[in-house]
């Protein structure tokens, strides 16, 4: 019986990574907002080209984070690398999560474990870039606060899909 697999840039097997499946729960009532989810629709990276960044932008309680689960779910089958979640704390009580912590749990995520990761947040982002490298990966980033905080967790090649929530327009991304 002939397996197929392919081999990373690493060398390591693709068959050697977990597949992260981060996405919170689908939600329930959901109406109305039909054609946002076929302008996501459209959305997608092609193997080799650059990853594809999407932001759903508005005031608090529009329902951002809904139209995104909500579609990061109907979609997931076109991202079998993964689907990876991260609220980024953006807007609330709480300090914003910082790129260094961001980054950590997204390689973690990715396969890599706590005690690999390096203390500086721009290694963290080369290692992020080879760990998503080729990868067809969904990178829901949740109530971002600003395009700084999204540029160190954006994967550098593949055809990977980042969809970013926020109240602001997150000009500075395109």
């Amino acid at each position: 019986k002939l397996m197929a697999s392919s081999v990373n840039g690493d060398g390591r097997d693709r068959r050697d990574r977990r597949t992260p499946r981060q996405l919170p729960a689908d939600v329930g009532a959901f109406v109305g907002r039909g054609p946002d989810l076929d302008g996501l629709d459209r959305l997608g990276g092609e193997p080799g080209g650059r990853p594809v960044v999407a932001v759903i932008c508005g005031a608090a309680g529009v329902g951002k984070t809904a139209l995104a689960l909500r579609w990061a779910h109907r979609a997931r089958d076109r991202f079998p690398d993964g689907q990876l979640y991260l609220d980024l704390r953006g807007y609330g009580t709480g300090t914003p999560l910082s790129a260094t912590d961001a980054l950590g749990h997204l390689c973690v995520a990715l396969g890599r474990s706590e005690a690999d990761l390096p203390a500086d947040a721009a290694e963290r982002a080369a290692l992020f870039r080879t760990e998503s490298a080729g990868r067809r990966l969904l990178i829901v980033l949740d109530n971002a606060a600003s395009a700084d905080q999204i540029r160190p967790l954006l994967p550098g090649s593949g055809p990977s899909v980042v969809l970013v929530t926020s109240r602001d327009h997150l000009g500075g991304l395109v």
